[in-house]
């Protein structure tokens, strides 16, 4: 299942690159680049906790194929209208129609996960090390692809490649039915949304400031490279980001901690200020490579904290909405600032824009502080001031 699910999730590290490449080569402009990309964020933000419920009741072997058959159809559609030179709100409305149908692969694997493992959370958190591990080598592959795909063949190469990947992915991976959680109609029915699990909130706003680092990187890093005089050597920079979060994520997937999740993911949002301060003052791509490997090690160790802090906040019955909410607000942050990004670019350089990226990364810690004594809170009532402190 982990491995059609790496098929499936490769074009989550094309996708937004895509788009911004695309747009950027047919009209030259990175803030129209950067509001479609955070369009299409957005779209997938706010439908998918939705898609999420109807998954928990339905189960994914039901929801899966209509998803993707339909993100397919209307990503040919952005494609085509793009190289037609369609009136821009065409364009939008094309981007966030595939947005909204992009379905959220990750969430659905981590679900087949905690459905195998529950009972067993010290398993489970190196299950989703693991998986923190595949979604960053899928990062490290996918931007250089991505890159060489849209410049060194044709514009819409690297979206050509994404609908092909999630198309065999989810061939390969509905027919693994052994692995996929049942449905769950009577704990979902009526039941409200997974926010009000107390907890999830707190994070899901993390998780916004996160998709705001991830979404003004990728969108500045591509300009920085482009003034730079290096343009293909955007993907590579991304690539080592996610290589140095993947490295991370293999040496956090070994360890087993007495800290418990919520202090665990105060400690890793300190270190992701931290190393993401730089980089506004960086002034050579060389350099940038060098700080983009260093600070990605800080990456892996977050995204693992929280998705564990959420499976253990939020019931199993739940779980796929409440692992999409999650990545809703990666998805949220993603898109505001890809926005932000791409105008701060037009106007005011690459350099300036990652002041975005760092402010962002300074805000997921300012979150978790603010929201520590509730994460505290929820972890105490579910498992006592001293109970279940191993991951």
């Amino acid at each position: 299942m982990s491995s059609a699910g790496f098929v499936a999730r490769l074009p989550i590290a094309m996708i937004g690159l895509g788009i911004v490449l695309l747009v950027s080569l047919q009209t030259g402009s990175y803030a129209l680049a950067g509001a479609l990309s955070a369009t299409e964020a957005l779209a997938n933000a706010a439908v998918g906790p939705l898609i999420g419920r109807a998954i928990d009741r339905k189960g994914q072997h039901r929801i899966l194929p209509l998803l993707t058959g339909g993100h397919i159809a209307a990503l040919i559609l952005f494609v085509v209208l793009v190289q037609r030179q369609a009136p821009v709100p065409l364009l939008f409305v094309a981007v966030a129609l595939q947005g909204g149908l992009m379905p959220n692969i990750g969430a659905m694997i981590r679900a087949r996960w905690a459905y195998l493992l529950v009972g067993e959370p010290r398993q489970l958190r190196t299950a989703f090390a693991y998986e923190s591990v595949v979604d960053e080598a899928i990062f490290v592959i996918g931007p250089p692809v991505a890159t060489v795909l849209a410049i060194s063949l044709v514009p819409w190469g690297t979206l050509a490649a994404c609908a092909l990947l999630l198309g065999l992915g989810v061939v390969l991976l509905v027919p693994q039915r052994g692995t996929e959680p049942p449905p769950a109609q009577k704990a979902v029915n009526g039941a409200g949304s997974a926010l009000r699990y107390q907890g999830l909130l707190p994070l899901v706003i993390v998780f916004i400031l996160l998709g705001g680092l991830f979404g003004s990187f990728e969108v500045v890093t591509v300009a920085f490279a482009d003034e730079a005089g290096n343009k293909g050597l955007a993907g590579v920079l991304l690539a080592l980001y996610s290589l140095g979060s993947a490295g991370a994520g293999l040496a956090l997937g070994a360890m087993h901690f007495t800290v418990p999740l919520h202090r665990q993911l105060l400690v890793a949002t300190a270190a992701l200020a931290l190393v993401t301060l730089p980089f506004p003052f960086i002034g050579s791509t060389w350099m940038l490579a060098v700080v983009c490997l260093l600070s990605g090690l800080a990456v892996s160790p977050v995204m693992i904290s929280a998705f564990a802090l959420t499976e253990r906040l939020v019931p199993n019955a739940r779980l796929t909405e409440g692992l999409i909410w999650t990545n809703a607000g990666l998805g949220l942050g993603i898109a505001f600032a890809a926005a932000g990004a791409g105008s701060v670019i037009d106007n005011y350089g690459a350099s300036t824009a990652y002041f975005i990226s760092a402010g962002c990364a300074l805000g997921t810690f300012v979150a978790v502080l603010v929201a520590y004594r509730s994460l505290d809170r929820a972890w105490t009532r579910f498992y006592g001031p001293d109970g279940d402190t191993s991951d």
